[in-house]
């Protein structure tokens, strides 16, 4: 995240003196991020004054003591007047007194990525919000409840005489409250844990008896995560839960839950972990909402080894032994932790190339090998230089980067000059980076796919595809020679049980080939499929490089005499390769099929999907208004059609197959 201010306009008089003191230092501290946003926003200047109340977030999460409630709130004021409103994502119905965590999350999720607008059902009236058709909840049509629970609103006995129906039982009440809310409202829902107390009658004694509520909570919390991954077909992202004894863990479990504030206003966690729990809480719905990130970057010489590689050399490396290797060694661990549930990695180091190559192949201590990471960037280019090609070669937008560097100069760097980019700061102990690491929450995901575990390795071929490209752009005589030298096989498969996880995750993550910018859970997504009026094509892509796997989708419903397009978005890995045209192609001979007249389709723009803003027209398809007169005229919305007896010729550039009898007829 960039530094706020940098780039600026130098501030005067009281504003100065608070800028030059935050630029005294790395991570100013909250109170000092509070004082700068409400400067800003006195000055009139609303963007500065987002950033640092924002700025604030990042401040609280590397502070031992946290900033404390006060100053979040001030910063989620600012945050309230001062960023432009957008249409509601998410909404909020708790239990206890959630009105401080109702007023910290926007500024918790803006920092993730997510602008939201939220509701607050009555106090202790959650049941009856969701059980009402007619509540404030559903008339405020949520895309997200949050439930706010905690421990004591579990109907679990101090010992239970049948532990397996007592879990069974508890699980099933909370259950048939997402069922209602999915039925009623088709809301994601996210579900706060239960943080299990630290006073426990039956002390150490719990944990020989089975039906004791200490073990029972424990056992309610895990059955409640397999759950929320079976809901809906496929699973997927439809609820997800705060796994908040994990934050009561780490804060102290006397810290999370103070008696005082539970007794004199109901407020179930301590008011100075409610901004902790916000951070967490946006970090989930941000992952629901396709925000997180996707890509680690880390440097090499005393980052994930001790030592200086060009100065010490390979033997004179800390890494895997006495208390400083080991802690490098687990740094590497963790990023491999990280790589096996989908985030890539790549390498960013000012070194020989040769050399810091060498270390991963020789030095006895490396957890971490080439195989794991997708791109290897070691020159002596400055490191924005090095990010903006990572994230290039791999087809990333910087947003999608975090960076972790030893140095806070080249961390500074990156903060000024590429600060889309998060940067993770580290503290100066070593023994820290670890816990730094697994602090920053927005690599937060919602599921597991088979492609995750391979991701790196996907992205890896991506890269050493780039190298070829090169390559064979060199010998083409032309770009159509290059994309038939390439030779690309689109492989059209249905959206069934086996695809839907990849599909959803498409959905969710997809924001640059994105033209409706619809997000579907796989629950909606396979309702859709299912009906005789949608027409769902989904593309594998293959070229003589690397099979990219599932990379498309595109999902249209009957509508009159049109074939209209719901969904339409490709992952950005297969960006430029022209099977966009063949899509066109597909759906168009979908339309003629079904004896309809033609195609329709609209283009939403966002601040990320300009890329796709001329597509339809470079397709043939001719600019109309919307056929409904209900439909308000957007300005961020454009309205397409083409006729399917038109001529239309692709570029049969990518060989189109099926290896699936169901969709022969998408084909002809």
């Amino acid at each position: 995240m960039a530094r706020p201010g940098a780039g600026t306009d130098t501030p005067a008089g009281p504003l100065a003196a608070l800028v030059a003191r935050a630029a005294a230092t790395e991570l100013p501290s909250a109170q000092l991020c509070r004082e700068l946003a409400v400067a800003h926003e006195r000055a009139d200047d609303p963007d500065g004054a987002v950033r640092w109340a924002l700025a604030l977030t990042d401040a609280d999460a590397s502070a031992d003591a946290g900033a404390g409630l006060a100053a979040w709130s001030a910063a989620a004021g600012v945050l309230r007047r001062c960023l432009p409103r957008t249409r509601p994502l998410a909404r909020t119905v708790g239990s206890s007194t959630t009105s401080q965590l109702t007023a910290l999350l926007p500024l918790a999720a803006a920092r993730a990525g997510v602008a939201i607008e939220t509701y607050e059902g009555g106090y202790g009236q959650y049941r009856q919000e969701i059980l009402d058709p007619a509540s404030g909840l559903y008339q405020f049509r949520p895309d997200v409840v949050v439930l706010a629970v905690h421990a004591g609103d579990v109907a679990l006995p101090a010992i239970a005489d049948d532990p397996e129906g007592a879990v069974a039982a508890e699980v099933s009440r909370w259950t048939s409250l997402w069922d209602t809310v999915r039925a009623r409202s088709g809301a994601r829902i996210v579900q706060h844990g239960f943080a299990l107390p630290a006073e426990v009658a039956l002390g150490h004694l719990a944990l020989r008896t089975a039906g004791a509520r200490h073990q029972l909570l424990a056992r309610v919390n895990a059955e409640l995560g397999r759950a929320a991954s079976a809901v809906g077909v496929g699973g997927g992202d439809a609820v997800c839960l705060v796994d908040c004894d994990r934050l009561a863990a780490g804060v102290g479990r006397r810290t999370w839950f103070d008696p005082r504030y539970w007794h004199r206003a109901r407020q179930a966690v301590a008011l100075d972990c409610v901004p902790l729990l916000a951070r967490h809480t946006a970090a989930v719905i941000g992952a629901q909402l396709g925000a997180s990130r996707k890509c680690l970057v880390l440097d090499l010489d005393n980052t994930l080894w001790g030592g200086v590689l060009g100065e010490d050399g390979l033997a004179g490396l800390a890494l895997g032994e006495g208390p400083l290797g080991e802690a490098f060694a687990a740094v590497q661990d963790y990023a491999l932790e990280l790589s096996r549930r989908g985030v890539v990695l790549a390498i960013c180091s000012k070194n020989n190339e040769a050399d810091a190559r060498e270390a991963f192949e020789r030095h006895p201590g490396m957890r971490l090998r080439l195989s794991d990471i997708a791109m290897f960037s070691a020159s002596w280019d400055d490191k924005p230089t090095q990010l903006r090609r990572i994230a290039a070669t791999l087809g990333l937008g910087l947003d999608a980067l975090v960076f972790v560097d030893d140095n806070p100069a080249e961390r500074e760097a990156v903060r000024q000059l590429a600060g889309e980019v998060d940067v993770i700061a580290l503290p100066t102990d070593p023994h820290g980076y670890l816990r730094a690491l697994a602090d920053y929450p927005f690599f937060e995901a919602t599921a597991l796919t088979a492609e995750d575990a391979t991701r790196t390795a996907t992205y890896r071929a991506r890269a050493d595809l780039a190298a070829g490209l090169a390559a064979v752009r060199e010998s083409a005589g032309s770009l159509e020679d290059f994309h038939r030298g390439l030779a690309m096989t689109a492989t059209v498969v249905a959206l069934d049980e086996l695809t839907l996880p990849r599909v959803a995750q498409l959905v969710a993550r997809t924001n640059q080939f994105n033209l409706t910018g619809r997000r579907r859970d796989a629950d909606d997504l396979a309702a859709l499929a299912a009906r005789p009026t949608t027409a769902a094509i989904c593309v594998r892509l293959a070229d003589r490089f690397a099979d990219h796997g599932l990379v498309a989708v595109l999902i249209a419903v009957v509508d009159g005499d049109a074939l209209a397009v719901d969904t339409w978005l490709m992952s950005c890995r297969v960006i430029g390769r022209t099977l966009e045209d063949e899509l066109a192609g597909l759906l168009l001979a979908e339309a003629r099929r079904r004896g309809l007249a033609r195609v329709a389709g609209h283009y939403r723009a966002s601040a990320k999907n300009a890329l796709v803003a001329g597509l339809y027209e470079r397709l043939g398809f001719t600019r109309v208004l919307p056929a409904d007169a209900d439909v308000p005229r957007d300005a961020e919305v454009t309205w397409w059609s083409r006729r399917v007896d038109e001529p239309y010729a692709s570029r049969n550039l990518i060989r189109v197959v099926t290896a699936d009898h169901r969709m022969e007829e998408v084909l002809g």
